[in-house]
């Protein structure tokens, strides 16, 4: 509603439904991450055909694993793997959430990697489901390799602060990474490696890290003050960049 007030068309994905799955908090493998990925550019191709819709001008915008979708749509070895029509990518990203900052997730971070497309990171500071740390990270050494980054934090916002509960639940099964998970992956190789010791990780060295790097219990919290401030800081950065 927030965008559509301010003259944003809204084309809105649901990654779980049509797949019979409600929730991918206790297994995550429920639904590939590929296909969510996959998801994200099949709505840029129908959007792009849309005649009330500008292709050159076209968001995505994504929460917690949805976030890791949409940071994965700001890489250039996944962009070009697409073979878009015409040039078609999106022109600027809103990672919400992500969780793609940490672990396996999480990309090495060298000039060229991340498209130009303008990215805007918005997080909570309570959030332990995905952390804020590794997030402000991952988006300062982006933005360093030079893609134009923002980061929005909102003050005592817990996951998915976004939803209309605003009750505090606690998931005791939900699997997460630790935001101090050393993995990062390099996209051109494909290989692991230690974010603190540079070293490459394979075999059991990989296995017992990446183990390491798992842990159980994470709260979400909605709150109708924390959703009304993101989307205020999201359609601020979307009127400027998709004005250009």
């Amino acid at each position: 509603k927030q965008f559509n007030a301010a003259g944003i068309a809204v084309f809105a994905l649901d990654m779980f439904g049509p797949r019979g799955v409600a929730s991918t908090a206790d297994d995550q493998s429920l639904v590939p991450f590929a296909a969510d990925v996959a998801d994200v550019f099949a709505a840029l191709r129908l959007l792009a055909t849309h005649p009330r819709i500008d292709a050159q001008r076209i968001a995505a915008m994504g929460f917690s694993r949805g976030g890791t979708a949409v940071l994965r749509a700001g890489v250039e070895k996944i962009i070009a793997a697409q073979k878009l029509p015409d040039g078609l990518r999106y022109a600027a990203l809103v990672p919400t959430y992500a969780g793609g900052c940490s672990g396996v997730f999480r990309l090495r971070v060298k000039p060229g990697v991340f498209a130009p497309a303008p990215m805007l990171f918005i997080h909570g500071d309570a959030d332990d489901y995905t952390p804020i740390g590794p997030c402000q990270d991952y988006a300062e050494r982006i933005g360093k390799a030079g893609t134009p980054v923002r980061f929005t934090v909102i003050a005592g916002a817990h996951h998915k602060f976004d939803a209309d509960d605003p009750r505090r639940h606690y998931l005791r099964s939900a699997v997460r990474t630790k935001g101090d998970c050393p993995i990062e992956i390099d996209i051109d190789t494909l290989h692991a490696f230690d974010r603190g010791t540079g070293a490459q990780l394979t075999g059991a060295a990989y296995q017992d890290t990446l183990r390491n790097c798992r842990a159980l219990g994470a709260t979400v919290e909605g709150s109708r003050e924390a959703r009304a401030k993101a989307a205020q800081s999201a359609v601020a950065f979307l009127r400027e960049v998709l004005a250009r």
